[in-house]
Formats: C-alpha cells, structure tokens, sequence
C-alpha cells in the first residue's frame, strides 16, 4: 500500500512530552528531528535553493545508507521548495533533481521575511499575488514532475474553519495533503484530504469501464450521461490513487 501523506504534523525535536504525544495522534507522518540509524522513511529538506543543494544531500545520504546497511534510495524526500527566492524561482529542477524526492512542499513565512514582505493575505485572509504564485507553483510543478503537493502549514490554530476552507481550496488546486503544527488540525486535514467514498467508488467503475472500452479500440464513450475520454480517465486516477488502500 502506498504511504499516505494527508498530514504531514510538525513536532519539536526537544520536548518529550510533545514527542510521546505525537506518536498517539492520527497525523499520517511525522516531522522529527531524526537520524538515519533509526531507519526514517525520509527528511524535510527546508529552503533549498538549486538542484545542487539536493545532490548534496543524496550523496550524504548514499553514505549513511551504506554505512548503517539500509537499501540504498528507500529513504525519502519531502522538500519544502519556495523558502526562498532562489529555491521558488528553481522549483522545477529542485523537485526533479532526485528519484528519492516522494513530495514537495512550500513555504510562505520565510519567502515572506526573506523577501521583506509586510504580509502575505490580504484583509479578507487570501494569499497576496507572491505567496499565491508560490502555491500554485508548488501544485504545477509536482503534477510535472510526478510527485505529490502538499500544502503550507494554516498557523492561525485556533480558526479551523479558516482551516477547512483553506484544506478545500488546496484540495481544488490538487495538493494531495497538508502540513499542521497543531494536534487539532490534523482531523480537519484528514477528512478533507480523503476522498469521499462515492466520488473513490465512481472513479474506480470509471477507470474499470475505461479498461473495457480500451480492449474494443473504444477511447472515448458516455459515462452517466457525459462524454469522457483520456482527461477523465487521468482525474479518475489520480482520485482512486489518493484514496490509497481504502
């Protein structure tokens, strides 16, 4: 099954209560600070700015597997690729750069202070056009380059229904999860990032009756009254591959 990534829950690294905590919650992942000994299935790389900064960290990492006998490439990447103006303007080639990158994310605070930005959201709270531009970057480039996008952290954590609409909308633009910084978040992040099963259980018949239709030549045909022809299909699975093992 593959490894869902809806909630990806930061944790900090020196408080223990926080630490034992973290490991009851029904987060997806976990963000540690963690070492190699004890076999993590991968690191956030923060603020890269360029393709090199990621060759470096393969080629440590290709050691350390070495070194401690694990499979050489099973430890993961998750790179949060927009920190910086250098790492927004490389995002494509930094989220090419290795086959172990599995997903990558952005970030809007320190773009925000590296660019000496007065904010990021306007009155009504959407993004302003940079930190938006990030976003829609962040999504463009991890469908181009086949890894998944996961969404910034919502750092207001008292205003989860802000939370919601925000998880909705990265939902619409195709992020695939999001990062929380806060317990209560991540129920609201796992529902909204898991399909419903209707919609799962549509997609599913879909892509079985685009099978069928295939082996008569057929690629395009009516489907519950609708036209559908090789873009359904791609939507219909990348729904049903969201939706993991359920």
């Amino acid at each position: 099954m593959a490894r869902r990534r809806r909630s990806l829950h930061f944790v900090p690294g020196g408080n223990e209560r926080m630490l034992a905590r973290a490991l009851t919650l029904a987060a997806d992942g976990l963000i540690l600070e963690e070492t190699i000994a004890a076999r993590p299935d991968g690191y956030v790389v923060p603020k890269p700015g360029s393709a090199a900064d990621i060759r470096e960290i393969v080629r440590i990492l290709d050691r350390l597997e070495q070194h401690h006998g694990i499979q050489n490439g099973v430890t993961r990447l998750t790179l949060i690729a927009t920190e910086t103006p250098e790492g927004l303007l490389n995002i494509r080639e930094i989220a090419s750069a290795t086959p172990r990158t599995v997903a990558i994310s952005w970030g809007v605070e320190d773009l925000g202070a590296a660019m000496g930005l007065g904010r990021v959201r306007d009155a009504e709270g959407r993004y302003l056009d940079i930190p938006r531009y990030a976003r829609v970057m962040c999504s463009v480039v991890a469908s181009a380059t086949g890894v998944e996008a996961i969404d910034t952290v919502f750092t207001d954590i008292a205003d989860l229904d802000g939370l919601r609409r925000e998880c909705e909308e990265g939902v619409a633009m195709g992020f695939t999860g999001k990062i929380s910084i806060h317990p209560n978040q991540i129920p609201v992040i796992n529902e909204v990032f898991t399909p419903p099963k209707e919609a799962v259980d549509e997609a599913r018949q879909l892509v079985a009756l685009f099978e069928e239709h295939a082996g008569r030549g057929v690629y395009a045909f009516t489907f519950k009254g609708q036209m559908v022809d090789a873009p359904h299909l791609a939507r219909a699975k990348k729904l049903v591959a969201r939706a993991g093992g359920e």
